[in-house]
């Protein structure tokens, strides 16, 4: 007899069993290349009807996380980059802070800024700059400008020439999105100097003039910056 889990009482019900089976995944006590139990079994545990599970199933199987042989459920065995692909969504952020996942990004970033000064193409350069420019215009008719702002540090990370790097880069920058709206918003509410073109024209500038060094002292500066916004915001809420 399957072990009963807590009923489903909140949210739509398919996707929260994406959420449980994807919990299994990350724990462990669902391996690559092991069959699901039975429909009839995870629907009795989970309370649910055996709807539900497949059209779960079916969710899993159309992001790569599943597969189906013979009609029933296997694990797939995930490829690096799709093992990123679906990590951001497999994610539980109940478990890991905001401002956790903003401290790995900025080791990342100042690893990413100094690898790129080595290895950045002229192109690379020129696309960089045509992102600021972009950012810079924006910014003139609003404030937000976040998605000129990642196609920057997206950028960048492209050019380091390391794909892993960019992959695990682009993970912790998905799980951050909204938190980079938040960023923008908090520092307008404080009155803080909006101050993005100019770090990012500096940084660009270093990296251009090959300067490791200064490249990687204007990145931690900016993040830094970026840091203390979050922390402004989600600080208080860790602490409730």
């Amino acid at each position: 007899m399957a072990t009963k889990e807590r009923p489903i009482k909140k949210g739509k019900l398919s996707e929260v069993v994406v959420e449980r089976l994807n919990a299994k995944i990350r724990s462990g006590e669902l391996k690559a290349g092991e069959k699901l139990p039975t429909e009839r079994a995870m629907a009795e545990s989970m309370g649910v009807s055996r709807t539900v599970i497949r059209e779960a199933i079916r969710i899993m199987v159309d992001k790569n996380v599943l597969e189906l042989k013979n009609g029933c459920g296997y694990v797939r065995q995930l490829s690096f980059d799709e093992i990123m692909e679906n990590m951001s969504e497999m994610f539980d952020l109940d478990e890991v802070s905001i401002l956790e996942i903003m401290e790995v990004r900025m080791v990342l970033e100042n690893y990413i800024v100094k690898k790129a000064v080595k290895n950045i193409t002229g192109e690379q350069i020129e696309e960089l700059q045509k992102e600021i420019d972009k950012m810079a215009q924006i910014m003139n008719e609003r404030d937000d400008a976040v998605e000129q702002e990642s196609a920057f540090h997206r950028g960048l990370a492209e050019a380091t020439g390391n794909s892993a790097l960019k992959s695990v880069y682009v993970l912790c920058e998905d799980l951050l999105r909204r938190a980079q709206r938040d960023s923008w918003r908090v520092a307008k509410a404080i009155g803080a100097p909006n101050t993005a073109v100019a770090d990012h024209q500096a940084i660009l500038d270093a990296i251009q003039e090959k300067s490791e060094n200064r490249a990687e002292l204007l990145m931690q500066a900016h993040m830094d910056y970026a840091y203390q916004n979050l922390k402004h915001l989600y600080g208080k809420e860790e602490k409730k």
